[in-house]
């Protein structure tokens, strides 16, 4: 006799189940192919069929193309939040403390996520890039995610400074502007060279540059990696 839990797998899946299957599906495939061409160059029909439905199928859902880059893109922003966090949970054993650790561990995870699978970052790139230039309708989206991750990183230099361990005179604003357009930049060389670039070295560079550059006293060292 079939258990509950075994009759509710052959269930026929709803319209509302099928429909989130596919979009998902259709999503990753425009991943990929935006990591590989681009957002400006992406057709819908080509989503459609890369996905294994027909080249209709992303205008039914998404209606426009612009739809579905913008939801592509909030797809990214969310899955390197959630990535981030436990890209730093599996490496910084117990509490990751605001400041200069803190610091330490947004830029080891942003390096760290590209070196484990470059096709997201890769596309989260070019995406950025576009939106001031050929996909303008992306700008919207990019302006808010940058005014976020500007204030993440000022929020832990503000918590550095009232620990002590950060120089209290450093303009906040612009050293987080230096350092977002550092890791991108960082993460730009390794897409484009992946083979002569090593992600723990650069990790390291950039640490100890913040470090010699910002810090009153000495930070916590940093966290051995697991295999």
């Amino acid at each position: 006799m079939q258990s509950t839990a075994e009759s509710a797998d052959h269930q026929p899946r709803t319209n509302a189940q099928l429909r989130e299957e596919a979009t998902a599906r259709m999503i990753e495939t425009a991943i990929r192919l935006i990591a590989e061409k681009g957002a400006a160059r992406l057709p819908l029909v080509d989503v459609g069929r890369e996905a294994g439905y027909s080249h209709s199928l992303p205008t039914y859902y998404f209606k426009t193309k612009t739809r579905l880059v913008v939801e592509v893109y909030r797809h990214l922003v969310l899955s390197f939040q959630s990535r981030s966090r436990a890209w730093i949970k599996a490496r910084f054993p117990g509490r990751v403390r605001s400041g200069m650790e803190n610091l330490e561990a947004i830029v080891r995870a942003y390096l760290g996520l590209a070196g484990q699978n470059s096709t997201r970052p890769r596309a989260m790139h070019l995406m950025w890039a576009e939106s001031f230039s050929s996909v303008p309708e992306l700008r919207e989206e990019v302006r808010a995610l940058n005014a976020r991750s500007l204030a993440g990183i000022a929020e832990q230099l503000h918590a550095g400074i009232r620990r002590g361990e950060i120089d209290p005179d450093i303009d906040v604003e612009s050293l987080a502007i230096a350092i977002l357009g550092l890791l991108r930049g960082a993460t730009a060389q390794y897409l484009l060279e992946p083979e002569t670039v090593d992600i723990e070295r650069l990790s390291n560079t950039i640490v100890a540059m913040l470090r010699g550059g910002i810090t009153t006293r000495q930070p916590v060292s940093a966290p051995t990696e697991t295999s």
